[in-house]
Parts: structure tokens; sequence; C-alpha cells
């Protein structure tokens, strides 16, 4: 009887974390499928949350501000850390070898932003919100 009601615990211990194995994976298989989503893309493009693609032209607009802001401090902010020595030897190893922003938070801040940027421009547009597009600062590597 003793080890009927421990395969009993068992099974029912195993069935939870087969469930929640499944759910955790559920979450992370649009990364899989490469299925858009909120935010930046590996592509380099960004996807409006749905939140974004409902707002009227003032929220857009002033989310636009605030990306603009952060577009005019992140280039300051690049070439700093670019002559700053890496912290870590992931950083060192991503600009000895990866792309022009890997190992600089800040570059891959400002792609993200302008990214967003953008979507946000492309967004307004659409919707006839009237204004200035947001404008990018030019990083120089």
């Amino acid at each position: 009887m003793t080890t009927w009601q421990s395969m009993k615990r068992l099974s029912g211990a195993a069935l939870v974390c087969v469930l929640a194995a499944m759910a955790a994976g559920c979450s992370t298989v649009s990364g899989f499928v490469d299925a858009p989503r909120p935010g930046y893309q590996k592509d380099g493009s960004y996807v409006l949350s749905s939140h974004e693609q409902t707002a009227g032209c003032r929220e857009l607009e002033e989310r636009k501000v605030s990306v603009q802001q952060q577009l005019e401090a992140l280039p300051a902010q690049a070439v700093q850390q670019m002559q700053q020595l890496p912290t870590t030897v992931a950083n060192a190893w991503g600009r000895l070898v990866g792309t022009a922003d890997q190992g600089v938070p800040a570059l891959a801040e400002y792609n993200e932003a302008k990214a967003e940027a953008a979507a946000l421009n492309e967004s307004m547009s659409r919707k006839g919100c009237g204004g200035p597009s947001v404008e990018t600062a030019a990083i120089k590597h």
C-alpha cells in the first residue's frame, strides 16, 4: 500500500512538472516561430504594442517626444561607452568580433529607439497626425 501511495504522489508531481514545463515553453514559442511581438525585432524593425497601435495622435505625439529625447541623448552616451574599456569579457568579445553595437549598450538602445521612431512616424502618418517626424541623429562608429 505504501508503494502505491508513493507512486501516486510521484506521478502527481511528474504531472505538475510537465504542465509547468509546457506553460513555460508556450511563452518562448514566439521566439522559435519568429512571430512578431511588440517591441524591437531581430530584423531591426519595431512592432508597436496593441495599445500603441490604437492610440490617438496625442498619445503617439507624447511617445514621439520621449523617443526623440532618447535619440538626442544616446549618441553622447555611445561615444563615452566606446571610449571606455569593456567591463566584461562578453562586451570585449562583442566589440572585437560582433556587430558595431555589441558591447556598447547605448548603441543597442539607439538602434531600438531609432526603429521605434520609424514605427511611430509610420503610425502617425497612417492616422493623419500632424507634426514633424522624429529625427534621428547619426552615430559615427
